[in-house]
């Protein structure tokens, strides 16, 4: 039965993913479907999860958690650094939920113990996927763009990092622990976080950070029309 359970979710992942990779490039053909994606799932996640984290009392710790804010207010906001620089972290979000949850299902497991919560989360994180892409194709970017991506990836590795000092429960979040480097004891707890460890996660990390940097810069640039301006305020 647990086998099946992880099929599922397996399969509505996948299925999702690639929706939301192929809604994504659709809309990025058309101006009006780009508007109504972005406005549209900006303003969904911002009113959805300001409703949720005002009933339970917390605070979010987890970037996931953090860029559906940042997803929304940079939707309504006219400042195209800003809209590009979240777009790329919130569709990463997005990507890694959606390869952990096919890979790893039983990973999120303990996080969303019911059923409901678990495909909530899965289609909360696919819109991120979606909207992130959709954006990437809604603003054309420059390569000093990426200083602003860097910046706010800052401030909120600074904001969880703040909370977590301050005695603020992480819960179920797991994102100081990536940036800590010990998110690998959550797979192997019996591993010995040696120096050379250190070095060859943090080199991956920033690795593969530049890698979707440059894709996305790639992929904004390939899906906005080359006639439309770059300036710095821009719907």
């Amino acid at each position: 039965m647990f086998g099946i359970e992880f099929f599922h979710v397996r399969a509505l992942q996948f299925v999702l993913g690639c929706l939301a990779v192929l809604a994504a490039y659709g809309t990025c053909k058309n101006r009006v479907m780009s508007y109504a994606a972005v406005y549209g799932v900006g303003a969904w996640l911002l009113i959805l999860k300001c409703i949720q984290y005002h009933q339970s009392g917390t605070l979010p710790m987890d970037i996931s958690a953090v860029c559906y804010f940042l997803y929304g207010f940079a939707a309504l906001l006219p400042v195209r650094p800003v809209k590009a620089a979240v777009a790329q972290l919130a569709a990463l979000c997005g990507l890694i939920y959606c390869i952990v949850m096919i890979v790893m299902p039983e990973a999120f497991y303990m996080r969303d113990p019911t059923e409901f919560g678990r495909y909530f989360a899965i289609t909360n994180h696919s819109l991120l996927l979606f909207g992130g892409l959709a954006m990437l194709g809604h603003v054309r970017m420059k390569w000093t763009d990426l200083f602003y991506t860097l910046v706010i990836l800052g401030a909120i590795v600074a904001y969880v990092e703040i909370c977590v000092s301050s005695g603020v429960e992480e819960g179920t979040a797991i994102f100081s622990r990536i940036v800590n480097g010990s998110i690998i004891l959550v797979a192997v707890p019996d591993f010995v976080l040696t120096w050379w460890y250190y070095i060859l996660y943090y080199l991956f990390v920033a690795t593969a950070f530049g890698g979707w940097l440059a894709l996305t810069y790639a992929f904004s640039r390939r899906m906005t029309p080359k006639e439309m301006r770059a300036e710095f305020l821009a719907v």
